[in-house]
C-alpha cells in the first residue's frame, strides 16, 4: 500500500473531524457545530484516533474538551485535528486553546479560522507560543459548509439562511387554490426531514401556514426530538390558532416574527396561545424588513435557518442577497399544463432552475425520481 503524504494525511484526518462536526448540526447553538479528533502515531507509523469529540449543547463542553478528555495522558504528543480555530477567550467554558496545550498536544491542525475578535488570530497565537505546531487551513472549503452559521453570525450579523424548494419539471411550486400538490416524492420527503433536524430553526411564510397548516416537525422515526424551533414571518398576526403550528406548542415551540403595525388584538391573542411573538419593523407596504428579523434571530442564539416557504417570502430572501445556499428539489412531473395562469412561479418557468444571478448552481444527485440542485453564491 502507498503511504499517504503528510498532506494528504492531514485531509483524511481532517475529513473524519468534519464528519463528526455534522452530527452536532442543529444542537449546539449559540455555539458553532465543531468537530475534533486526537490523534497519536504508533511505532509502525500507524495513526490511532486516541480521543475524539463534537460541540456539546451551550454552556456544556467544546469539541476539543471532549476529545482531550477522551484521550487522556495519550494527548501528550498528539496531533489534533480541529475543523474550527481553538477558541481563546473565557465564556460559558475556558479557552480550548490553552487546554491544548495544557495537554502535552504536539501539533494542532485546524480548518476554519474564527472570525470572531475574541478568538481570530489569538487561539493560534496561545497554541504557538505554547510550543505547539500549528497547520491551518485544511478541508476550509469543506468545513466552512458545516460552519456556515457561525460564520454568517460573525461576518454578517445574521443567521446562516438555506432556502430549500421543491419545484416541479416546468418550475413551479404549486397552484393557487388547491392547497398542497405533491411536486416531489417520498423519498425526497425523507431528506428534507433529515435536513430538518440539522437546522436551528425552519422559517415559513404566514402565507403557506393559512394555506398548507404544515406542522414543520421532524418525522422520521426516532428523531422527532430533533425538531427545531418553527418561526412564521407574519407581519400582520394572521397565524391561525386552530392551525396545526399552534395546535402542536406543547411539544414543538412556535416563533411569529410579526410587524410593528400589528393589531395588538391579534398579537395578544397568539401570546396568551404560547406562541413566542417578536416584534420587528415593517417596510412600505407593511411587509417585513427581513434584515431585522434576521439580526432579533442571531440575538436569541440562532445560527441555521431553513426556508421552507413559500413563494413570496423565497422572492424576498433572494431578492435581498440574504441566501447563502439554496437547495432545490426537481420532481418529474410537469404541475401547470392544464392551468398555466395561476402557477406559482419564484424562479421563472423555463423549468431550468434560474436562480438570481450571483449564484452558481451544480446537479447534486437523484432522489428517487427527483433530482436535487443546489445553489452557492459566487466568489
Amino acid at each position: 500500500m502507498q503511504r499517504l503524504s503528510p498532506l494528504q494525511n492531514d485531509r483524511r484526518l481532517m475529513a473524519a473531524a468534519l464528519a463528526l462536526s455534522r452530527r452536532a448540526l442543529g444542537r449546539t447553538r449559540p455555539n458553532p457545530a465543531v468537530g475534533a479528533l486526537i490523534v497519536q502515531e504508533d511505532a509502525r507509523g500507524r495513526q490511532i484516533v486516541v480521543g475524539q469529540g463534537v460541540t456539546q449543547p451551550a454552556g456544556q463542553s467544546h469539541a476539543e474538551i471532549v476529545a482531550l478528555r477522551e484521550a487522556g495522558d495519550k494527548a501528550r504528543g498528539a496531533t489534533a485535528y480541529v475543523t474550527l480555530e481553538p477558541c481563546a477567550h473565557y465564556g460559558r467554558t475556558g479557552p480550548c486553546a490553552r487546554a491544548l496545550v495544557a495537554a502535552g498536544v504536539a501539533r494542532v491542525v485546524f480548518a476554519v479560522g474564527d472570525p470572531n475578535p475574541a478568538v481570530c488570530g489569538k487561539g493560534r497565537q496561545i497554541l504557538e507560543e505554547g510550543g505547539v505546531q500549528v497547520t491551518r487551513g485544511v478541508l476550509k472549503q469543506e468545513c466552512s459548509e458545516v460552519l456556515g452559521g457561525h460564520l454568517a453570525r460573525e461576518v454578517h450579523s445574521r443567521p446562516f439562511v438555506q432556502l430549500k424548494m421543491a419545484i416541479s419539471r416546468d418550475g413551479f411550486i404549486g397552484r393557487h387554490g388547491d392547497g398542497q400538490v405533491a411536486v416531489s416524492g417520498p423519498l425526497s420527503k425523507r431528506y428534507v426531514h433529515a435536513l430538518r433536524a440539522q437546522a436551528d430553526a425552519i422559517v415559513v411564510g404566514v402565507g403557506t401556514v393559512i394555506a398548507d397548516d404544515p406542522s414543520l416537525t421532524c418525522r422520521l422515526p426516532g428523531m422527532e426530538v430533533f425538531s427545531p424551533l418553527r418561526v412564521v414571518f407574519d407581519s400582520q398576526a394572521r397565524l391561525p390558532l386552530d392551525s396545526q403550528l399552534v395546535r402542536s406548542l406543547d411539544t414543538h415551540p412556535v416563533m411569529a416574527i410579526v410587524g410593528d403595525h400589528a393589531p395588538a388584538d391579534r398579537v395578544g391573542a397568539l401570546e396568551r396561545a404560547g406562541v413566542d411573538v417578536v416584534v420587528s419593523d415593517c417596510r412600505v407596504g407593511e411587509r417585513l424588513c427581513l434584515d431585522e428579523a434576521l439580526k432579533s434571530l442571531k440575538m436569541m442564539g440562532l445560527t441555521r435557518l431553513m426556508v421552507e416557504g413559500g413563494a413570496q417570502l423565497a422572492r424576498s430572501f433572494l431578492d435581498e442577497g440574504l441566501v447563502d445556499e439554496a437547495l432545490i428539489l426537481r420532481g418529474p412531473h410537469d404541475i401547470a399544463a392544464d392551468r398555466p395562469a395561476s402557477g406559482i412561479e419564484p424562479f421563472g418557468g423555463d423549468g431550468l432552475l434560474p436562480l438570481t444571478a450571483g449564484y452558481h448552481g451544480v446537479p447534486l444527485r437523484r432522489i428517487g425520481e427527483d433530482r436535487l440542485w443546489r445553489y452557492t453564491r459566487k466568489a
